[in-house]
């Protein structure tokens, strides 16, 4: 388990920037979904703004991503955390930005 906070936040960057956004080897898109539900359920509740503040735009829009993936396939008291990432990035995005219509189109293509 990822205990440390920078810890954490390493595992979260790294996770981010090694995303697979362009393959469409879908066992390596699975594979890194599993990967950053495990690094987004190690952080603490007091975490997560901190984690959702140092992306940028186009991070946001792929962290959005992973959260909606995360909610399609549900682990033991993943959705309660994914809720609270949902939350703060929303928060970042100043409720409703262009970043959740960006991830829900993509969604549908």
């Amino acid at each position: 388990p990822l205990r440390c906070t920078g810890d954490a936040l390493r595992a979260f960057h790294t996770a981010i920037r090694s995303s697979p956004v362009n393959t469409k080897n879908q066992a390596m898109k699975e594979q890194a979904q599993g990967t950053m539900l495990k690094v987004l359920t190690s952080f603490k509740s007091s975490e997560i703004e901190q984690a959702v503040n140092s992306l940028d735009r186009n991070g946001v829009d792929l962290l959005m991503k992973y959260i909606y993936k995360g909610f399609e396939k549900p682990t033991e008291n993943s959705s309660a955390i994914l809720l609270q990432w949902h939350e703060k990035v929303c928060v970042w995005c100043s409720l409703g930005s262009a970043t959740l219509r960006r991830v829900l189109a993509s969604a549908l293509v």
